[in-house]
């Protein structure tokens, strides 16, 4: 089970209340060479292996995700595209130049969406402490 530590974010609203949201800590982003170690030393796979399968998982991406298709990865969960657009009144209007923007939309799995519901959390204030706010 995992253990994620967070941390207390203060906000103001627009309306001058202020509010209090625990966040996750991120440390820091894995890289394709974290990646292929950690495979290398927990899969049973050798180095070779371990970036020809992180490569092979890319082209996936590529290939099919980025041609409109929806990419499902076993025990991950499902990815696929979403386009973020703007209205025109004519068709004459309606071309590439109407996309905003496109996401990559992620769907994880029942294991993962499990897992995720099973995550721990360390950092958050009880109720019974006090807290204490250092500003300025």
């Amino acid at each position: 089970m995992a253990t994620l530590q967070t941390t207390i974010s203060i906000r103001t609203t627009p309306d001058g209340n202020t509010l209090l949201y625990p966040n996750i800590v991120s440390y820091k982003n894995i890289g394709n060479s974290e990646l292929v170690e950690y495979m290398v030393q927990n899969a049973g796979i050798n180095k070779a292996s371990a970036l020809n399968a992180t490569w092979a998982l890319r082209r996936v991406i590529e290939n099919y995700l980025l041609n409109g298709h929806t990419v499902q990865v076993p025990q991950l969960g499902t990815f696929r595209l979403s386009a973020i657009s703007k209205g025109v009144k004519t068709l004459a209007q309606c071309d590439s130049n109407c996309l905003k923007r496109i996401k990559i939309l992620y769907t994880p799995n029942k294991a993962v969406r499990s897992a995720c519901k099973a995550v721990k959390f360390n950092g958050i204030i009880k109720d019974s402490e006090t807290l204490k706010v250092v500003t300025g």
